[in-house]
């Protein structure tokens, strides 16, 4: 139970952090995960975690490669299989040495098999740490494109590189020749096996579609499955699993047009699915290493305090190293990207600082073994440490550097100007319903409200909604009058009913403790007339016997006195019957005077909405048909669908006519039809579900 606590705590702090990061998008959204695992490393259980290494990597690798398999483009794999042998194979293999040897000069006392599995580990690039520090800018299609395919194999090239070594230190056996063979046998059975298993996967999940068991229940489940399966089945034959996972990735991708036969609403499912799945994984894993760096720090401290410097020198040196190693790759072009000439300087430039090192690097720190022959594994808390400062400053460099680099990105379609679009076209949509449906304008303004939450996520001001309220209530007002002086409504009930309205308009708009004093001056007067016309009662009653003492009668007189006070004790001890006859009257009131209302601030919020004050005018327009709604049950559904649908055409009809009329661009005008039609697709199976 301690360990549930433990990763529900860790997935807690990357939600935080993920939630955080839009308010200063600047800082790149890992800074905020490492953070956050900082300070979630002050808890207790966390004083000593330690997540199995072989877990972690079925976990958390496996299903983040075979999800950027998925998403890579096949042509682009095969018009570029030179830049990939160049910086995936070629560049990784020669860092990996290279690297080695370094760290072994560096520190002396670090076995040579290890200094090139901590070169492995630190070899490996990230492509989505890339994408978020650079979100903002317009990097090089040439540079994106080369990262992207770079990341994708160059992980499966150091965890082979990385398991030679480990092999070769926990043996203390190695040999060139059997190291390269191993190599490529890995190498290529782990993308032998991940097309075999693929391709298998993608025929078991036609068929599940083809014989109609394409549900999301069905279908997601088992798409989310695949990569840990095939993931087991390649390590189980001694292979890469990972790229096991990545080939299979890539088969699924190839095979995206005939996945496209299942539903469309599969296919949202399965793609939002996948898309929280692999954000929450990798932040899950910068957030572990907020978590970790504490312990490790600790750690090195009570081993060896004085070879803290050089292990922070050690961790510069292998990123400056690795960035001029980079940047002479691609400026002589070695990287096959076929940039001009007079390009390459800036390309290599930006190439090498983005050679960002992120999920897999440290997913490779931690998958170092606990233990080695029953003793602590040596050396695992320094190298978790360098990797983690090179990951740190990897991050750290090009977020400083690139924006003194790189142009701002821009963009086809401002989202000011969708968002503003948007409001509008709800706002038209809204006017026409209102127009085209006048005889049932409850069910007309049940979509309306539904249509408002697509227009703006905006939070209204509350002053104009107080503004609104108060003519809302003007509005009753005149209403109940109107319904009086025609006689449609008695005087007394139309006094009552002004009088609860004007209480409950207090009690909304004045402050806590004002609502709080005029409830308890409200209860306080209807608890006294209640108790006074008892006492009232009973001083009648007294009075009765007094004058009956006093003045002498006759018998029949006498206990005809003494009825009246006996019928009169009974009264006060009796509650009043209720008249049903009155009550049906007066919800008969209620009902005429809640439609009479509902109609003239309907209108009145209609005439006076515009697309800026439309998130008060929803709010308040929502009040009044929420409180509608407990007076009249709508039950015409249908009815509700042919007016949404109809509300989906109007939409369409001002993005053309707004296009046609040369007021908003075709790229605004694409965007407008895409989320328009995206709504009317989700609307639309959530109907055929309900159905």
């Amino acid at each position: 139970m301690l360990a549930f606590y433990a990763v529900v705590l860790l997935i807690v702090a990357t939600i935080v952090a993920n939630t955080v990061y839009p308010y200063f998008p600047v800082i790149p959204k890992a800074f905020y995960q490492i953070f956050a695992g900082a300070i979630l490393s002050l808890v207790p259980m966390y004083h000593h975690f330690v997540l199995e290494p072989e877990m972690f990597m079925l976990i958390i690798i496996a299903p983040l490669m075979f999800y950027d398999g998925q998403n890579a483009n096949g042509q682009e794999l095969r018009r570029n299989v030179g830049s990939i042998i160049s910086m995936a194979i070629i560049l990784a293999v020669l860092t990996v040495i290279g690297m080695g040897y370094l760290s072994h000069a560096v520190l002396t006392g670090i076995p040579l098999a290890l200094a090139f599995a901590l070169a492995a580990i630190v070899t490996p690039t990230d492509a989505v740490a890339v994408s978020s520090i650079t979100s903002n800018m317009a990097v090089p299609e040439r540079v994106m494109g080369m990262l992207e395919r770079e990341s994708l194999f160059n992980d499966a090239s150091g965890l082979v590189a990385f398991n030679l070594a480990l092999a070769a230190f926990t043996t203390g056996q190695f040999s060139v020749g059997d190291g390269v063979k191993h190599f490529f046998v890995v190498f290529l059975g782990g993308l032998l096996i991940g097309v075999i298993l693929g391709i298998a996967a993608v025929m078991v999940r036609l068929f599940l579609v083809q014989s109609g068991k394409d549900s999301s229940s069905v279908i997601v489940p088992y798409d989310l499955i695949m990569p840990f399966l095939i993931y087991l089945a390649a390590e189980h034959l001694e292979l890469s699993g990972i790229l096991a996972v990545v080939a299979a990735g890539l088969i699924y991708s190839a095979s995206s047009n005939q996945l496209r036969l299942s539903s469309t609403q599969l296919q949202l499912v399965s793609r939002s699915t996948w898309g929280i799945f692999t954000n929450i994984l990798n932040g899950f894993v910068f957030v572990l290493l907020g978590v970790s760096l504490p312990t490790v720090w600790v750690n090195i401290q009570r081993d060896d305090t004085k070879s803290l410097p050089s292990f922070l020198v050690l961790a510069v040196i292998l990123y400056l190293v690795m960035l001029v190693l980079r940047y002479l790759w691609i400026r002589l072009d070695w990287a096959l990207i076929h940039s001009e000439k007079k390009e390459r300087p800036l390309n290599a430039l930006i190439g090498a600082l983005s050679g960002v090192h992120g999920t897999i690097t440290l997913a490779m720190a931690f998958s170092l073994p606990l233990t080695l022959n029953g003793a602590s594994f040596p050396f695992r808390n320094t190298m978790i440490f360098v990797a983690a400062v090179v990951i740190i400053l990897s991050l750290l460099v090009p977020t400083i550097v690139l924006p003194f680099i790189l142009p701002k990105k821009t963009v086809a379609v401002d989202p000011a100007s969708v968002a503003q679009e948007r409001k509008a076209l709800v706002a038209y949509a809204t006017e026409r319903l209102v127009q085209e449906n006048p005889d049932d304008p409850a069910a007309a303004q049940s979509v309306i409200e539904t249509l408002n939450s697509q227009a703006t996520g905006a939070r209204p001001d509350r002053k104009k909604i107080r503004v609104l309220l108060n003519q809302a209530t003007q509005i009753e007002v005149k209403s109940v009058q109107k319904l009086a002086d025609d006689g449609v409504i008695s005087n007394g009930f139309a006094n009552r009913y002004v009088r609860m309205l004007v209480i409950k308009s207090q009690m909304s708009h004045q402050n806590p403790f004002q609502n709080l004093s005029l409830w308890f001056r409200f209860v306080g007067h209807r608890v006294t007339f209640m108790f006074s016309r008892k006492w009232r009662r009973g001083k009648r009653i007294a009075k009765q016997r007094q004058r009956l003492q006093e003045i002498p009668h006759a018998p029949e007189q006498e206990q005809q006195q003494e009825q009246r006070i006996q019928q009169e004790n009974k009264q006060l001890k009796r509650r009043p019957r209720r008249d049903p006859r009155a009550d049906q009257r007066q919800r008969e009131n209620f009902l005429r005077i809640e439609e009479d209302i509902y109609t003239n601030i309907i209108k009145f919020l209609t005439d006076i909405s515009t697309v800026d004050n439309q998130a008060e005018v929803n709010t308040v327009r929502n009040y009044y048909n929420a409180r509608h709604r407990r007076f009249v049950t709508n039950k015409s559904t249908d009815y509700q669908n042919e007016l949404f649908i109809q509300a989906f055409q109007y939409e369409y009809t001002y993005i053309q006519q707004q296009r046609t009329a040369g007021i908003i661009t075709t790229e605004l005008a694409d965007e407008l039809y895409q989320q328009v039609s995206t709504d009317q697709m989700l609307y639309t199976q959530e109907i055929a579900g309900a159905d």
